[in-house]
């Protein structure tokens, strides 16, 4: 009995190096197909810090030319907003001293006022005032003149809605139907534009004061 011993103990306890076998383990989908291999170039991969959280590589850093390019781009960038500001801080400036130079032209004209009006003493001579208010208007509406400022034509000229104001009507007139007969006040231009129209009084047919034709008929 103590011979068959060994021959039993053999048989159940063979060496674990003999019976193993090394089989491939392959992964299969979900409708049971095994899985194919990855592509090594295909694969990603991702390293987990210390904390647990994965980490994915860095971007690599940019060279020197690139560094170069960024630098310029935020220099053009900075001072295409500086040109803005500037831009508008001369609009603004613009607008606020555009007539400085009118003005400037204009201050002697005051300064001749001064004068007339400090002359106009009680007793003094009236002709000499007229003169001099006279002087001053000249010299005012020839400044005026330089910045397109024109007079409109008075008297006698053809009515236009465009450039008259009729505010009164004028049937006993010798001068022609639609023609103006007197300014209340005198209209500009400035330069082709109408500034201010004229307001006249115009010359109307006799008969009902409805406007006549230029054969003095009613139209």
């Amino acid at each position: 009995m103590s011979a068959d011993k060994p021959g039993r103990d053999a048989r159940r306890d063979p060496d674990p190096a003999d019976d193993i076998e090394i089989l491939e383990v392959i992964g299969l989908e979900e409708d049971g197909t095994p899985k194919s291999d990855p592509d090594p170039d295909d694969m990603e991969v991702v390293f987990e810090d210390a904390s647990g959280a994965p980490e994915v590589d860095a971007p690599p850093a940019p060279t020197g030319e690139e560094a170069a390019l960024r630098e310029r781009l935020v220099r053009l960038q900075a001072d295409f907003e500086n040109f803005k500001k500037r831009m508008d801080r001369e609009r603004i400036d613009h607008f606020r001293y555009a007539t400085a130079d009118l003005v400037r032209r204009i201050l002697p004209v005051l300064d001749n006022f001064e004068r007339a009006l400090a002359s106009a003493r009680p007793g003094g001579a009236t002709e000499a005032l007229i003169e001099g208010v006279t002087l001053i208007q000249r010299q005012l509406m020839c400044e005026l003149e330089i910045e397109g400022l024109r007079a409109m034509d008075g008297v006698g000229e053809p009515f236009d809605p465009t450039r008259h104001e009729a505010v009164a009507t004028d049937p006993d007139s010798p001068l022609p139907p639609h023609s103006v007969t007197h300014v209340f006040q005198r209209g500009y231009f400035l330069r082709d534009r109408v500034l201010r129209p004229a307001m006249v009084r115009v010359r109307v047919d006799d008969a009902g004061g409805e406007a006549a034709g230029d054969d003095g008929k009613e139209s």
